[in-house]
């Protein structure tokens, strides 16, 4: 959890700057990009967490799609 607050943090500064830094007011697309990949390395690393809770991850960007499913195996689910 650590991880997704530091790169919130660092994402909303990239944005603010964006308003600070000429031209002001506005926001390139680069400062768009870096805060969606951001936030994106502190869901991947949530990944491995839900898997092991056994839960369904999907992810899809664009035409690529990556889904994993686990499958509770007899020892959980006897508990």
């Amino acid at each position: 959890m650590k991880t997704f607050y530091v790169t919130l943090f660092i994402s909303i500064a990239l944005i603010a700057g964006g308003f600070i830094v000429p031209p002001t007011g506005e926001i390139d697309g680069s400062v768009l990009t870096a805060v969606g990949l951001l936030l994106m390395f502190a869901v991947v690393e949530k990944i491995p967490e839900a898997i092991a809770a056994g839960r369904s991850v999907k992810i899809q960007k664009g035409d690529t799609s990556l889904e994993v499913s686990c499958k509770p195996n007899a020892e959980q689910s006897s508990l």
